[in-house]
């Protein structure tokens, strides 16, 4: 799903999705823009995205221990790389649906 972004008066669109790796977090990252950065290029295809460069998320601490997903998301499948320490690291998932209440909010 694409949405509208204005993020104090500067405008830009984010695609939003969910992301496995990261424990079914939601994304939104911005998309063929120059106002945003960083950006992803996107192929603008909504059923089977694909967007470059590469997605990678860290987050926690030492204490926590410190999680890492990294993936290409190409033609609706996550191509997770060997440094995530999730278990779809070297796996490839097909990107889920939006759930409900995402879909009826941008319905509204």
């Amino acid at each position: 799903m694409i949405r509208n972004i204005s993020d104090h008066g500067i405008h830009y669109q984010a695609l939003m999705f969910i992301c496995p790796g990261c424990g079914n977090d939601l994304h939104m990252l911005p998309v063929n823009t120059d106002v945003k950065t960083p950006v992803w290029q996107w192929d603008g295809d909504l059923e089977a995205p694909t967007i470059t460069p590469s997605i990678l998320t860290q987050w926690g601490n030492e204490t926590s221990g410190i999680h890492i997903c990294h993936s290409f998301l190409t033609q609706g499948i996550f191509n997770y790389l060997s440094n995530c320490t999730h278990s779809f690291a070297n796996q490839q998932i097909p990107i889920p649906d939006l759930p409900d209440w995402i879909v009826e909010e941008r319905s509204d």
